[in-house]
């Protein structure tokens, strides 16, 4: 990358070309500084490259790793929600209700809290998720944890969640 950046840095200033010939056309002349009192710079300006692959991340705000979004297809490659609708149907319940609990953050960082009510019981994970699909897929988890149907150990890279009871 240092190679590019030193090319760019080196090349001689461009001359000739459709821009040139329009600025000619409006009265200017090579060596003049642009603007109405011909103030502005004559140099080209210096490129500034960013050479690495970071993004840009406000003070206070920590990146996000997407980690936790790949325990998503589980059970046999059944998504949790899924697999909890296929069971409620299996046992004859009725269809799981899943309420939104918490709602938070700022626009370009929500934060989004399921739970499930499964046959009269609710089911909450402990920890917000940052969108609304993934929010639901964990509280299904939780259910289908809670249950039997999948180990808990399953979300390995993931948060601990516990089952909330219907009082």
């Amino acid at each position: 990358m240092l190679f590019i950046q030193d090319q760019f840095l080196r090349a001689a200033p461009v001359s000739g070309g459709m821009g040139e010939f329009l600025m000619k056309k409006m009265g200017w002349r090579a060596g003049e500084g642009l603007g109405k009192h011909r103030e502005g710079t004559v140099e080209p300006i210096v490129i500034d490259f960013k050479t690495d692959r970071k993004g840009l991340v406000a003070d206070g705000e920590k990146t996000q790793k997407s980690g936790n979004l790949v325990m998503m297809k589980d059970l046999l490659g059944k998504h949790p929600v899924s697999a909890l609708m296929e069971l409620c149907n299996k046992k004859k319940w009725p269809q799981p209700e899943f309420v939104m609990v918490l709602h938070s953050g700022p626009d370009h960082r929500k934060n989004f809290l399921f739970k499930v009510v499964v046959n009269g019981c609710e089911y909450q994970p402990q920890t917000a998720s940052p969108n609304k699909k993934h929010a639901k897929a964990m509280a299904a988890t939780v259910a289908l944890q809670a249950m039997g149907e999948i180990a808990g150990d399953s979300m390995h890279s993931g948060p601990q969640f516990t089952a909330a009871t219907s009082t």
